[in-house]
């Protein structure tokens, strides 16, 4: 299959499916951390690499691939809820921070989608959310959001081209990227799921142009026993200075309390 073909594909998985939050239109005005992006990076439409090919009709994706971004995440939700999720920035690289995810489900549509209002961290750290990425959604929309944050991030601290970044995530999601299972618990409860875990700039041609935070790796955990399927994103960039140093940059975002929205 042509290099073009996976470009396109990641497109797909990372831009224009069910989720809706890579979607060209979305305009994302700050990083993570609440860095006012330039004008250019504003402008610039996510996932558009040249010329590509069509899908093939009897592609499949991997099942890291359908994790993360073809699975119906909010299938388990069968009453409209609220999902709490809180997100910690620690490590040595900078000052860190502690913020809170809220995804709201509104309506429960007939076709099995839903309807939901979010709030991506608070005060001047709020990432922008539109109406597409909240509304007839299935997949769960911390994912998409939490990952085009993460890829303006790595622009900022790197100071390499987010498009870079984003289309390591994509090749390395396709072609690296192991499912295996887990347990973990959540509410003094014991759950077992599915961990995808992968670092996309391992063998990046660039790597020794930021080599400090080349070794960065990701990891998704899921489970369909709890609403909204994701429980936790993690991704760690270690000090690889000296022996036993704490991480660069540690975060997590962890899914920590649900509520009926009668309560």
């Amino acid at each position: 299959m042509k290099f073009s073909t996976y470009i396109f594909l990641s497109i797909c998985t990372f831009a224009m499916i069910n989720i809706n939050v890579m979607a060209e239109e979305e305009i994302v005005t700050t990083t993570k951390g609440g860095k006012p992006l330039t004008q250019e990076e504003i402008d610039s439409s996510i996932g558009r690499f040249g010329d590509v090919d069509e899908i093939p009709e009897d592609f499949q994706f991997n099942s890291a691939e359908v994790l993360l971004w073809h699975a119906d995440h909010l299938a388990n939700i069968e009453q409209p809820v609220s999902l709490y999720y809180e997100f910690v920035k620690s490590g040595t690289f900078e000052e860190g921070f502690t913020d809170s995810v809220y995804l709201k489900i509104l309506e429960l549509n007939e076709d099995g989608s839903k309807n939901a209002m979010m709030e991506f961290f608070t005060a001047e750290k709020k990432q922008t959310v539109t109406p597409e990425n909240v509304t007839n959604i299935k997949g769960n929309p911390a994912i998409g959001i939490y990952m085009q944050g993460d890829v303006y991030e790595m622009n900022r601290i790197a100071s390499g081209h987010w498009r870079h970044f984003q289309k390591s995530i994509k090749i390395s999601l396709r072609n690296d990227a192991v499912v295996e299972p887990t347990t973990f618990k959540f509410n003094d409860k014991d759950y077992k799921g599915e961990k995808v875990f992968f670092s996309p700039y391992l063998n990046d041609p660039h790597r020794r142009d930021f080599e400090k935070f080349a070794d960065k790796y990701y990891e998704f955990i899921f489970s369909d026993d709890i609403p909204g399927s994701l429980y936790q994103i993690t991704t760690i960039i270690h000090d690889r200075s000296k022996e036993d140093a704490e991480p660069l940059i540690l975060e997590t975002l962890t899914l920590i309390d649900v509520k009926s929205n009668e309560s």
